[in-house]
């Protein structure tokens, strides 16, 4: 009876904040699957590509200053140091768009890669700017702790991009003309963003990018390009299997994975939002009673959900096969994959093993670990699959380099965490 008496207006009005940002993210989805439904296969292909080459480049694209930036911002607001959070942000911006312009000219000379020709290439980086300005000028909402304006800068995003992308989709049957569509709505929205961040502490663009461009030299870029790997090897050992895709497929096959693949992005999003609640608490409980208690909360979170997962996934293979077999007739070949990625699905959203391994101050191990696991995952499947064999890979093929990866990375990471668990003093932070 007394939470409510216990709950201020303003928290009361973040309790929105999950809610909506399940909304901007179920309208991501959605853009996908209806532009799937607009496009050809082959348009399809060029989208999917083009946006595998944007979240890419958001990795690399401002050499891992944003990650930098997102874990400092916090502090600057609390010290009152906001003139050195846009400077960053400015900075990150100068950085992805000297990498772009880089990947540009060379897309110009004919380069390309993984089977993308140089248009894609070109207009994924350029969404790959557009989104990494976004995503830095909405670091400042987060760093504030404003949940809830967060989550409606991202509901606003997804559904002009939504709205926007489906109408130039349907006017001109362009992939390439959908992805700059939303490049310009990440953009025009980063600029407003950190334009109100400008003019709250009286600082006027031209002078926030001269000082900008004068700080560059003091940038540590040795702990932004050693989260850039950090970033880099966890976002491959969840994509790998698209970029191969997209290289050893044909252009349909591409298509009609990158379709199924969004139940994969569905889990990881799911994944963020369950972790969301459960990380911070992952991280009270170890303060306050240590590694082993954690480890019994993070084991029974990761049982439930993966039981809580194994049930509905079947009742959710039945209505997918139904609904690609009705709406989607072109992709029916690869609902052979559903019940496949249904169990990659849940391993990913149960996965909360890599949570308790960065809040116990294992974070070099994990780092390691998810780079062998790549590695290793990788070898075997190389061995099974035998590409180079000369016999065309296939969508199951595609599919079961995505299992391995989600497998052996659980099985890695909880293993991990069962040796490392046991009761030691709280401040025993080991690297």
């Amino acid at each position: 009876m007394r939470l409510p008496l216990m709950l201020s207006p303003r928290r009361m009005r973040q309790l929105w904040y999950a809610p909506l940002l399940a909304l901007a993210m179920a309208l991501v989805m959605f853009r996908m699957l209806v532009l799937a439904r607009l496009l050809d296969l082959n348009a399809f292909a060029t989208f999917s590509g083009g946006l595998l080459v944007s979240s890419t480049f958001c990795m690399v694209g401002c050499l891992g200053l944003q990650s930098v930036l997102q874990r400092e911002w916090p502090g600057y607001v609390v010290r009152g140091q906001e003139l050195r959070a846009v400077i960053g942000a400015a900075q990150c911006n100068l950085l992805a768009v000297a990498s772009a312009v880089a990947v540009c000219l060379f897309a110009a000379s004919g380069f390309s890669i993984a089977g993308m020709g140089s248009q894609v290439l070109a207009i994924g980086v350029v969404h790959g700017a557009a989104q990494q300005a976004f995503l830095v000028a909405t670091t400042e909402s987060r760093s504030r702790g404003d949940a809830l304006r967060y989550a409606w800068q991202q509901v606003g995003r997804a559904g002009l991009s939504l709205v926007l992308g489906t109408t130039v989709a349907v006017t001109t049957s362009s992939p390439v003309a959908v992805i700059a569509t939303e490049a310009m709505v990440s953009a025009v929205l980063s600029v407003a963003i950190l334009r109100a961040s400008m003019i709250r502490i009286a600082l006027g663009w031209c002078a926030a990018y001269r000082l900008a461009l004068r700080r560059l030299p003091r940038l540590r870029l040795r702990s932004a390009l050693t989260m850039m790997v950090v970033m880099l090897v966890a976002f491959a050992g969840l994509n790998v299997d698209r970029w191969v895709a997209s290289h050893l497929l044909s252009t349909a096959g591409f298509a009609q994975y990158s379709l199924m693949a969004i139940l994969l992005a569905v889990s990881q999003a799911m994944q963020a939002l369950i972790n969301a609640s459960v990380y911070p608490m992952l991280a009270r409980r170890f303060a306050t009673l240590g590694s082993a208690v954690t480890f019994n909360i993070c084991l029974r979170a990761s049982v439930a959900v993966l039981a809580l997962g194994a049930l509905v996934s079947f009742p959710a293979n039945a209505l997918l096969q139904y609904s690609i077999g009705r709406w989607y007739p072109l992709y029916s070949e690869a609902t052979s994959l559903i019940p496949l990625l249904l169990v990659v699905g849940v391993l990913r959203v149960s996965d909360f093993w890599s949570s308790y391994l960065l809040i116990t101050g294992y974070e070099t191990r994990l780092l390691v670990l998810n780079g062998v696991t790549l590695l290793v995952a990788t070898l075997i499947w190389l061995a099974w699959t035998a590409p180079w064999a000369g016999a065309p890979t296939t969508l199951w093929d595609i599919g079961l380099l995505a299992a391995l990866l989600s497998l052996l990375g659980t099985v890695a990471a909880a293993a991990t965490a069962w040796r490392t668990q046991e009761v030691r003093p709280v401040t025993g932070i080991h690297r």
